[in-house]
């Protein structure tokens, strides 16, 4: 993902900070040992140090942005990112769509199969997400069994065929069954500056949306678990 790699970058470019301060180390260390000692045993001791931060700081980095389970980015960078192509969106007078999605029947899910069930589930709805984005597109677990993707530029329509291709990629038999259970999911959009003008208003009203496409589904018999 584009942020994997904006956050590798960050990693080595503090890897090369710190490297800065050790270069004093090293004419300090040179002023007091001979320089044959120094140009054998210095880039011995310094690159490996050098890459070790940078790997290090790279690791914290997706720790801190990043869900463990799915490998999406997480709320906080979620958020932040929600933040910045809103004011993009506002600054260009361009559309940002905001897709919600829920997992049907998750508790149920969890509590007949087993928590390792649903954790397979929440992996493969995070994997087909990923694989039916644009190179725009930024998808993050909100937390639980809810997903939500950020599209920046794209209008209503546009969302709305994302949000198909990403139902119709994840409901799919192939890998959308667990055991007697069908993987299902319930979506919600909603597009500035249409349905709102801020973050809680475009998340409200996309959740709102959902849960409303949930109970028509619901009512319908789309939605169900069926028992052994």
């Amino acid at each position: 993902m584009k942020f994997v790699r904006k956050i590798g970058i960050t990693g080595r470019v503090y890897g090369a900070l710190i490297g800065l301060v050790m270069s004093g180390l090293c004419i300090t260390i040179c002023y007091l040992f001979p320089i044959w000692w120094c140009l054998y045993w210095l880039p011995i001791l310094y690159f490996p140090i050098g890459f070790w931060i940078g790997y290090t700081y790279d690791r914290i980095n997706a720790l801190a942005n990043f869900d463990c389970l799915t490998g999406v980015a997480n709320r906080g960078l979620l958020m932040r990112t929600l933040y910045r192509c809103l004011n993009k969106a506002a600054n260009s007078g361009t559309p940002l769509s905001i897709i919600f999605i829920d997992i049907d029947n998750f508790k149920q899910i969890n509590d007949i199969h087993g928590h390792d069930q649903g954790d397979l589930a929440l992996k493969i709805v995070a994997r087909e997400i990923k694989a039916n984005l644009r190179s725009t597109d930024i998808a993050g677990r909100f937390g639980g069994d809810e997903f939500v993707i950020i599209c920046p530029g794209a209008s209503r329509i546009q969302s709305e065929a994302i949000a198909r291709r990403v139902k119709k990629s994840i409901e799919c038999k192939a890998f959308g069954t667990f055991g007697n259970i069908k993987l299902t999911i319930s979506t919600g959009i909603s597009v500035y500056p249409e349905d709102g003008s801020t973050i809680d208003k475009l998340l409200s009203f996309a959740d709102k949306v959902m849960y409303r496409n949930k109970e028509k589904r619901c009512l319908a018999g789309g939605v169900s678990v069926k028992l052994q």
